[in-house]
């Protein structure tokens, strides 16, 4: 559409903080995960990944500066 810039699109997973090892649901760049092992956050922490669990996605709270993060770009003109 003529007008519209193009979103980056990304997706959310459950993953453990490398300090504590609490889960919060984190924003990585692209469409899904690829099975990397590791990568960084909207946030800018970097995190181990794996494939989460039913329990991870209920009971992982959303990292909140990755959802700030997210808000605050713009995605029209």
């Amino acid at each position: 559409m003529i007008g519209l810039q193009q979103t980056e699109r990304h997706y959310w997973l459950p993953a453990p903080d490398p300090e504590t090892g609490v889960f919060a649901r984190h924003a990585f760049h692209g469409r899904r995960w690829a099975g990397q092992p590791v990568d960084v956050a909207a946030c800018g922490a970097e995190v181990a990944m794996a494939s989460p669990s039913e329990m991870d996605w209920r009971t992982a709270p959303t990292c909140m500066a990755c959802n700030e993060f997210l808000k605050s770009r713009q995605t029209a003109p």
